[in-house]
């Protein structure tokens, strides 16, 4: 029996663990950096389309070259073309109007509704929070004709009211501050109602103070929700004056169905701008908010 090799045992064992832990992570950032690229190349190539003349846009695209990453005699006359002859700037002023009043009064109105569905007993409560639920599992194809019946019956076509009220009422975000309220020690509210407070001061006092993360996270699915959509206000609207930033990018198709490339990506690139900076400055708060609402199981 060899009584010398023994003590090497352990330590082949600790360099295989380890051995095993570097190709894990290696691998896992290897994997990571792959998806990156996938999403990043994309925009990467809009973004120099966007500054390439129309005739250049295909020129180390088709095939594919790193080239086609790097703009093409260099112009920004996409950019001026955007908003000289598309209207850019007005669909751009309309969704910020839009985005910011769905984020303003659709984040009331849904954290209101999560309070309730968390705080209070009534009847009915546990239907109406599964029709609540329902409702953002169903896409908006499948209801825009009985909304768009229902908008027109209002008068309200070719207005703001028509763009602005379905979406002020999210299944998501009541979702959202439902979970989290109903993880809010009841304590707290004992103590504010010993005190005297009403419900709305308890509410705008001591709720919403203390609920930073999905106020956040509410903010930026209304937000998000609100400024990427294009198949509603293209339902509901025709009036130039009321486009919004998606369909102004979807409007740089040329005549003869031309489509102005180098025009719709500088479009593209600027519609996605908002949103990125956006989340990003809030990313941990969202995160956050998420994680304490229990969508991640």
């Amino acid at each position: 029996m060899n009584f010398n090799s023994a003590p090497d045992h352990p330590r082949r064992s600790r360099r295989r663990v380890a051995l095993g832990r570097f190709t894990g992570t290696f691998l896992s950032y290897l994997l990571i950096v792959a998806v990156a690229l996938i999403f990043l190349v994309p925009f990467l190539w809009a973004l120099a389309v966007s500054f390439t003349p129309l005739h250049s846009v295909f020129a180390h695209s088709l095939p594919f070259s790193w080239l086609a990453l790097v703009p093409s005699d260099f112009t920004l006359q996409p950019y001026a073309d955007l908003f000289a002859r598309f209207g850019f700037l007005t669909g751009l002023r309309n969704s910020v109007i839009l985005s910011c009043v769905t984020v303003g009064v659709g984040g009331l109105t849904s954290a209101f509704a999560g309070f309730a569905f968390a705080r209070f007993e009534f009847p009915g409560k546990s239907i109406l929070f599964g029709i609540t639920l329902f409702t953002f599992m169903v896409p908006l194809e499948v209801i825009i004709i009985p909304l768009y019946v229902e908008m027109s019956h209002l008068g309200w076509m070719n207005t703001w009211q028509g763009l602005l009220l379905p979406g002020l009422a999210n299944g998501l975000t009541i979702f959202l501050f439902r979970q989290f309220f109903a993880e809010l020690p009841q304590a707290l509210i004992d103590a504010a109602q010993v005190d005297g407070a009403s419900w709305l001061r308890i509410f705008f006092q001591l709720i919403l103070p203390l609920s930073r993360p999905v106020l956040i996270s509410g903010a930026i699915v209304l937000f998000l929700d609100s400024w990427n959509s294009f198949f509603w206000p293209l339902t509901v609207t025709s009036s130039i004056d009321l486009r919004v930033v998606q369909m102004s990018v979807a409007l740089t198709v040329g005549q003869n169905d031309q489509i102005l490339w180098n025009v719709q990506m500088a479009g593209a690139i600027l519609a996605s701008l908002v949103p990125i900076l956006l989340v990003l400055p809030f990313q941990r708060y969202f995160v956050k908010g998420i994680t304490n609402s229990g969508l991640t199981g």
